[in-house]
């Protein structure tokens, strides 16, 4: 822009002793609808906590704002809505709290971006239409047969992608020694534990080893199927058969393991991967779809930013 226009909301908090000018700048207009600066912090906040690795910075949080824009007004054009909105919002506010320990955290967190829990709770309800929309206009339109079509062909073109690598079913003998446990204990424990090992090399059953020792040392038993090139994985098939390995040490105790089957590649046939190549094609023909309306809306409607301080670059208009 050849010269700098501002705009300057300002907005009056009263208090019982005096009153605050809060002065908020509009950056941008999008078809009347204006986007304000504290709309881009709140933005670049709520990128950071929802550790977003796509808005990096000022231009591509504003360009990320005035999509959204354009969305919101389709959206209200066309009458879409997010069924349940309150219930909704919360449940995703919820979701984020959950990588918190406590509310109190979370609370510092968002003031730390300088945030409030009512411009949070608006950025997700603004999403949650953008995602509605998307669904409906573009992910739900998408012609399911030709969809299928180019899923079975994918397939048939990209088989070895749908190869199960090669696997083991073991016994998994965990034998826990706590941390807490006083050295005079520790050392009894272990004593324990190269007995019960020996038994156990010696052919006798776990059944016969956990009713020796299970008042004695805290033991676990479970069968688990891994990756051949894991760990565990590699030691089991280096066994002889229904041969339990020697001790292996753990970070809280001590494991032995036993193969019970091994279970070679195999190829995973198209009715088993279809479902999940078929979303993989929807989602991405929708999202070039999508973001091909994204430019014509650019270019069809009126939008513009305001000032130097966020000059066209990387698709910003």
């Amino acid at each position: 822009m050849g010269r700098l226009v501002v705009f300057l909301l300002l907005l009056c908090i009263t208090t019982n002793t005096d009153a605050q000018i809060l002065i908020d700048t509009v950056i941008a207009v999008v078809s009347g609808d204006a986007v304000t600066r504290s709309e881009l912090e709140n933005e670049l906040g709520i990128a950071a906590i929802m550790e977003s690795s796509i808005i990096t910075d000022d231009r591509v949080a504003l360009g990320a704002i005035i999509n959204r824009k354009f969305v919101l007004q389709e959206s209200k054009r066309l009458g879409i809505v997010v069924a349940e909105p309150n219930v909704r919002v919360a449940e995703k506010i919820a979701e984020i709290r959950r990588k918190y320990n406590s509310d109190a955290a979370f609370q510092t967190v968002l003031q730390g971006h300088g945030l409030e829990d009512k411009a949070l709770r608006a950025w997700v309800y603004e999403q949650l239409v953008y995602d509605e929309f998307f669904r409906r206009i573009f992910f739900n339109a998408l012609n399911s047969a030709e969809i299928a079509t180019l899923a079975k062909s994918y397939y048939d073109a990209n088989s070895a992608e749908f190869i199960v690598p090669p696997t083991l079913t073991l016994s998994v003998l965990s034998i826990l020694i706590p941390k807490d446990t006083s050295e005079g204990e520790k050392q009894g424990a272990e004593i324990l534990v190269q007995q019960l090992s020996v038994r156990l090399q010696r052919g006798e059953t776990f059944e016969a080893v956990r009713d020796v020792y299970e008042t004695q040392l805290a033991i676990e038993l479970e069968v688990l199927t891994l990756a051949a090139d894991t760990p565990l994985g590699v030691i089991a098939a280096e066994l002889p058969d229904s041969e339990w390995s020697a001790l292996l040490r753990i970070s809280d105790g001590y494991q032995i393991v036993k193969r019970i089957q091994s279970n070679p590649a195999r190829q995973r046939t198209y009715a088993e991967v279809s479902e999940e190549i078929i979303d993989r094609i929807q989602q991405e023909k929708a999202e070039a779809e999508f973001t091909t309306w994204l430019v014509e809306q650019r270019q069809e409607i009126s939008w513009h930013i305001l000032g130097d301080a966020l000059e066209p670059e990387n698709g910003v208009k």
